[in-house]
């Protein structure tokens, strides 16, 4: 069967979609971390320091450079909150 222009421009979205939510688009804490992410960049801007934006955002500076670093390396996917719990237990006698 082959698709039309529109058929593949329809197909291509609900492609596009798929992955958007594969990779956390619609987790409410992904979400969060992107505006804060976008927030923190527009304070930078204007040459608020980390102190303020700390207060005002709740986040420290450490975090919004991991967050930054997750999402490029990542993308969406590197903003869901990770598992704190450990890979492995020791067995004890």
């Amino acid at each position: 069967m082959q698709l039309t222009t529109v058929g593949k421009k329809v197909f291509r979205g609900a492609q596009k979609a798929r992955e958007l939510q594969e990779a956390g688009a619609g987790d409410p804490t992904v979400q969060d971390r992107l505006r804060k992410l976008k927030q923190v960049e527009a304070l930078r801007k204007y040459r608020m320091g980390w102190p303020e934006i700390q207060e005002l955002l709740g986040i420290s500076r450490a975090t919004y450079y991991r967050w930054r670093k997750r999402l490029k390396e990542e993308g969406l996917a590197g903003l869901k909150p990770r598992s704190r719990r450990p890979q492995r237990l020791r067995r004890r006698i």
